[in-house]
């Protein structure tokens, strides 16, 4: 099957891809129930599996700190270019959760950060340490305005103590979530401040993701219509890469396993209306 368009679709495992049988997000938070007790997580009432509404995905913001509703309309403009450009049944609306048994309904958990970030209690770190441990995805948006390190110099040791068997390290060039639907090769946002991602590795996923680019803040439109915030320096052209980098990030959290999710390429090029010949 030869593709003609300028965007390339890969579907390969990649660096951090998931080894053939391995389960991917969608599938490991719908086992989570079984595996641990309905007493454990209550899900929502009618919950079949992974994420409440079942057949349509979505995110989470995390509903910590002071960033956390500043972003308005971000998500519901990124869930639409989703559904347009991939076939993924995506629920536009966002939720704000707090961590707790709310997380399992969603396979991407986003926090928008700024200033510095609050403690989490004890028991708010378990509930997020086992949302990620059971396949979730978090991905923090740092969206402080250049210059202002106060969200990164908290949220820091934060994640040590979530996760205190790995730490912050660079994510390669080669991580997944560049080639998930678009090939890119660094994350994009609103601005330019980090050229690269920070990852938590967990076995050959991520299960953080961290980026200083206010990838959000590209995304948010006016009631009128109009970009609510620009992008720096780039323009529109830096705003289709930093949504480019959204897809990724959520295909990257529904479908990290290639292997069995080869039969998804077909429909998200029909969708697509790419050309495709024998």
């Amino acid at each position: 099957m030869r593709l003609r368009h300028r965007e390339r679709l890969t579907y390969g495992a990649g660096a951090q891809g998931a080894p053939r049988g391995a389960l991917s997000r969608r599938e490991a938070l719908g086992a989570l129930p079984a595996a641990l007790g309905a007493g454990l997580l209550a899900l929502r009432p009618g919950a079949a599996g992974a994420f409440g509404e079942r057949e349509r995905v979505g995110v989470n913001l995390l509903d910590v700190g002071a960033g956390a509703r500043e972003r308005p309309r971000a998500v519901e403009q990124l869930m639409w270019e989703v559904s347009k450009r991939t076939s993924i049944d995506a629920r536009e609306a966002p939720r704000w959760a707090r961590p707790g048994p709310e997380l399992y309904d969603a396979p991407l958990l986003v926090w928008l950060g700024a200033g510095p970030c609050p403690a989490l209690s004890e028991q708010e770190r378990a509930a997020l340490t086992q949302y990620l441990r059971a396949g979730g995805l978090l991905f923090i948006d740092d969206i402080s305005p250049p210059g202002d390190d106060r969200f990164d110099e908290s949220v820091r040791p934060l994640l040590r103590a979530l996760w205190p068997e790995e730490r912050l390290q660079r994510a390669s060039e080669e991580h997944t979530v560049y080639r998930s639907f678009f090939l890119l090769d660094r994350p994009h946002g609103r601005i330019q401040r980090a050229p690269y991602l920070e990852h938590i590795p967990f076995g050959e996923l991520s299960a953080v993701l961290y980026g200083r680019n206010d990838t959000f803040g590209a995304f948010g439109r006016e009631p009128t219509g109009a970009w609510r915030l620009p992008v720096v320096p780039g323009g529109d052209a830096q705003r289709e890469r930093a949504f480019r980098f959204g897809v990724n990030l959520l295909m990257y959290a529904t479908c990290l396993n290639y292997k069995r999710d080869q039969v998804h390429t077909l429909t998200i090029l029909r969708r697509r209306q790419w050309a495709v010949e024998p």
